[in-house]
């Protein structure tokens, strides 16, 4: 059994078992169109020589008349009345564009966004270790216009003979002196100062934050402490009574 193309009028060889496997549907071989055999077939190949002379002409069928396997020509399996499938070409794909570039670059900009967080915050103790970092914060604000603020490193400031005594000319008041040293090698700020009076069993019964201005004065705490110079302090404080019996003095760096 036979059957023809509609479009290029090709006949093809169909055997009944083929014809039924995929529901009739073939694919042309020669310009690949798809159709339902059952509806072109022909008994015997000698039938194509009874179409007309004009549908000859049209189709070239005397000159390209030809028999092909439908084995060949089958589509995947379908079911019977519904569309055949299609094989998409296979696409090669594309290899993707890499963004190492744009990573690196990120990254460096990372780093260097995280030294200068511990450049601003941690300068003054990483200072100590390499005192270069000191000239280079202060080169990197004046660069970008910033005023480099003041900070004091407390581990760098001795608190010498301190001690409260009576005040000696006020009743019912006391008299705190002590003499700060600052070891860096650089003026640092004054530091705050925290009195504190506790009583017999250790319980806290007075206490009380002193800023530069109030135990040295305006004028003298604007200026800093010098470097390795002894700079002698005294305030006069009221007496917070006889259950006051011991006291303490720690430095503290403002906010």
């Amino acid at each position: 059994m036979y059957t023809r193309c509609p479009r290029c009028h090709t006949v093809f060889s169909l055997t009944d078992v083929q014809r039924a496997a995929r529901g009739g549907l073939v694919r042309c071989g020669r310009c690949s169109t798809v159709f339902q055999s059952n509806d072109r077939l022909l008994q015997a190949l000698s039938m194509e020589n009874e179409v007309s002379s004009s549908d000859a002409a049209t189709a070239g069928i005397a000159d390209r008349a030809a028999t092909f396997n439908a084995v060949d020509i089958m589509l995947p399996e379908t079911r019977p009345g519904t569309e055949p499938l299609e094989f998409p070409l296979l696409r090669r794909a594309r290899r993707p564009r890499t963004r190492m570039p744009f990573w690196i670059l990120g990254n460096l900009l990372l780093m260097l966004l995280l030294g200068a967080q511990a450049l601003y915050f941690y300068g003054t103790t990483l200072s100590r270790w390499y005192p270069p970092i000191s000239q280079i914060e202060a080169s990197t604000r004046r660069w970008f216009g910033f005023r480099t603020p003041a900070r004091l490193d407390v581990d760098l400031v001795d608190l010498e003979r301190a001690q409260i005594a009576p005040h000696p000319r006020v009743a019912n008041a006391l008299r705190i002196t002590a003499t700060l040293v600052n070891r860096a090698a650089h003026a640092q700020p004054y530091p705050l100062l925290e009195v504190t009076f506790s009583g017999n069993g250790g319980n806290v019964v007075a206490r009380r934050v002193f800023h530069p201005h109030e135990y040295l004065g305006k004028a003298q705490s604007g200026a800093g402490m010098p470097p390795n110079i002894a700079v002698p302090i005294s305030f006069d404080v009221l007496n917070p009574g006889r259950r006051a019996v011991g006291y303490e003095i720690q430095l503290f760096a403002a906010r």
